[in-house]
């Protein structure tokens, strides 16, 4: 049995455009009828006559089937059955029809009316008729073997027979021993018997070809493939199976696949009828997933087909096409071009993040929140050759410990309760050959630090409840508002882990350190949230709002710029607003922004410079003023916050959206 793909089978197959080779095997009288008649085929097939015989016939013709130079063989009477029995090549037999036995007969009577008919295994129901219908005595014989023929042909001799009707064989031995011979066949018969084995040459050819083409795929297919037929022999055996089991195909050919491998025996399915698909069984040091396929007929089980796929191989390419469904994945918005400025401080960042773009190394981003560390980060994807993969982000403070060891590390089916079925990746996993974006590192529990630790280091991921680390390829870009070395000196934050994020390290500069970008910025983030409010024109900020957002020390950074901007947006859109109208108005939509004077507006009764607020002798606002304060109101929050979070300054700065640095300078100011 030959296993065979539907596809390949159905498509066109080149055949070997020379000429068939067929041998035509006669002694004496057939082999002289082939001399005759096989001038008229030269064009269509190669033909050589060979005067041998049984076992001496069969060893020639193996021989040249072996080395792929012999396509069909034609014979006649026992010889052609012998041949049948002995050789793996398609064997021809010239047949004899009721007109070749009447017409022999016919002959024979005109030369004797002593005539006898011996032919090869069985008797012709024409004989009868033939002689009924002309009242003549024809006595019929058969024979097996060249020792019956010639019993048989010196029996009829010393019975007076005098003409012998029969082949070349029996004919040949009748002339011997002085006995008349009358060949059987006819020109006609020979002549469709040589017709036949050139059709026959030609359909070998077709499936020789056609099973060329099958092996050549199996060949280089990754998946191993087995076929065994009804008794579990295997007939079919691509070199990925040898690699999944250790045996050669030579080896493996005819033999039982239960010896080869037990547990993968195709009984089961052969008896049932029924397809075992995705089966997981672990073979030697592999995860295989079978797939066993009985080959179902209209007579019954004829054998069946086994599979084997390496599981770890399915887990890559599944990896590989998620990872390559877009060309620019889902959550990635930003290029290092957006991180607008045009401050030294920015131009620097820029380039300095381009650099770092251009490695691997893990990158630790630090800055206080709201200053656009994942902007930069998508950015550094970006510009990064990993770029036609996915930038996959997660916050490590939003999520309870155990999500999110789950949505980090993914787990296996069962692993928990709730667990989905099947399991599901990590994001580790889902970022494979790109980038993971650890938003808040700091925040990390201790326990997952660990677990982190490791998988920077072994570039391996277990799964919760799962045995085979899966092999990730991932950059890691970890960013956080937390001071990790005073983490580290806390006890709170694993030293080897810190140095491992630690490798490149840029920092985020906050928006009150580079004043001179805001006039840009606030433009920017304006316009854009226009354009979300759906206005056909952007219009620019009003002058009136420019100004106070210059005196407006902004604490949480570009995020809140971008809020305060959207809230001005919506304040202003479709409307014709004076500056004092619109002032009175954006004083209760943004009352932060008036808790000092803006530049350009200083207060009655101000002194110094136009646009700076009044100052102590230390260069902070002055307590009687407006800016005092705001300063002093900002500092009792300040206290109520850290109150509630019992004496933590790092709770307190996470829920203000502070670095410990401003805390404590906004305590100290306000003495």
């Amino acid at each position: 049995m030959t296993l065979g793909l539907p596809a390949p089978l159905n498509a066109p197959v080149t055949v070997n455009a020379a000429r068939p080779r067929i041998w035509a095997i006669g002694i004496s009288r057939l082999s002289r009828a082939f001399a005759d008649l096989i001038p008229g085929y030269a064009a269509q097939a190669e033909f050589r006559i060979v005067g041998k015989g049984y076992a001496a016939a069969a060893s020639a013709i193996a021989r040249e089937a072996r080395e792929g130079r012999l396509d069909a063989v034609v014979a006649g009477g026992s010889n052609g059955a012998y041949l049948r029995q002995h050789v793996d090549v398609p064997v021809v037999l010239v047949k004899v029809t009721g007109f070749d036995v009447m017409s022999a007969l016919a002959t024979a009577r005109r030369i004797s009316p002593k005539v006898a008919l011996v032919t090869h295994a069985a008797v012709y129901p024409e004989v009868d008729e033939f002689v009924r219908a002309f009242s003549l005595s024809v006595p019929a014989y058969t024979y097996l073997t060249e020792d019956d023929a010639a019993a048989r042909v010196k029996a009829l001799k010393q019975e007076g027979v005098q003409v012998v009707v029969g082949p070349g064989m029996v004919t040949d031995l009748a002339d011997r021993i002085g006995l008349i011979g009358v060949f059987l066949y006819s020109g006609n018969s020979v002549r469709g018997a040589l017709e036949d084995a050139i059709e026959a040459a030609r359909l070998r050819r077709i499936e020789s070809a056609r099973r060329d083409y099958v092996n050549t795929i199996l060949a280089h297919l990754n998946e191993g493939v087995a076929a065994v037929d009804s008794e579990g022999r295997i007939q079919t055996y691509n070199p990925a199976m040898e690699r999944f089991l250790g045996t050669a195909p030579a080896a493996a050919l005819g033999r039982k696949l239960q010896t080869l491998a037990p547990a993968l025996s195709l009984d089961g399915v052969m008896q049932s009828g029924s397809k075992e698909l995705e089966a997981i069984h672990k073979l030697g040091d592999k995860m295989v997933v079978v797939n066993r396929i009985p080959i179902v007929t209209e007579t019954g089980t004829a054998g069946a087909v086994l599979t084997l796929q390496d599981a770890n191989a399915i887990h890559r390419v599944d990896r590989n096409l998620r990872s390559r469904s877009r060309a620019r994945p889902a959550g990635v918005r930003y290029s290092l071009d957006d991180l607008a400025g045009a401050s030294p401080a920015m131009h620097q960042l820029r380039e300095l993040a381009r650099r770092y773009a251009a490695v691997d190394s893990t990158v630790l981003v630090g800055g206080e929140s709201g200053t656009g560390k994942e902007v930069l980060a998508q950015g550094m994807h970006d510009a990064s050759p990993r770029r036609v993969f996915p930038f996959v982000a997660v916050n490590c403070a939003a999520f309870p410990e155990t999500l999110l060891e789950s949505e980090l590390f993914g787990y296996e089916e069962g692993a928990f309760t709730g667990a989905r079925r099947g399991g599901k990746a990590g994001l580790f996993e889902s970022a494979h050959n790109g980038t993971l974006f650890l938003d808040e590192v700091g925040d990390m529990p201790p326990a997952l630090q660990t677990r982190l630790l490791r998988v920077l280091q072994e570039k391996q991921v277990l799964p919760i409840g799962g045995l085979d680390a899966v092999p990730v390829n991932v950059r890691v870009i970890a960013a956080t508002h937390r001071d990790l070395g005073e983490l580290v000196r806390q006890g709170s934050f694993r030293q080897d882990l810190y140095y491992r994020l630690n490798i490149l390290r840029i920092e985020m500069p906050p928006l009150r350190e580079r004043a001179g970008d805001l006039p840009e910025l606030a433009e920017l983030l304006y316009r854009r949230a226009q354009e979300r409010l759906g206005q056909p024109a952007p219009q620019p900020l009003p002058q009136a709002v420019r100004a106070r957002l210059s005196g407006y020390a902004w604490p949480g950074n570009i995020r809140e710029l971008e809020n305060v901007t959207e809230r001005i947006a919506v304040l202003v859109a479709g409307r014709r607003l004076v500056p004092r109208d619109l002032l009175a108005e954006l004083q209760a939509a943004a009352p932060e922004l008036f808790g000092t004077e803006p530049a350009g507006e200083p207060a009655p009764g101000q002194g110094g410079p136009r646009g700076m607020a009044a100052r102590d002798g230390h260069g902070e606002p002055a307590a009687g003023s407006l800016a005092g304060v705001a300063r002093a109101s900002q500092a009792e929050h300040i206290r109520r916050v850290l109150a509630e979070c019992g004496g933590n300054r790092a709770a307190a700065c996470h829920q203000l959206g502070i670095s410990s640095t401003t805390l404590w300078r906004r305590l100290k100011g306000a003495g």
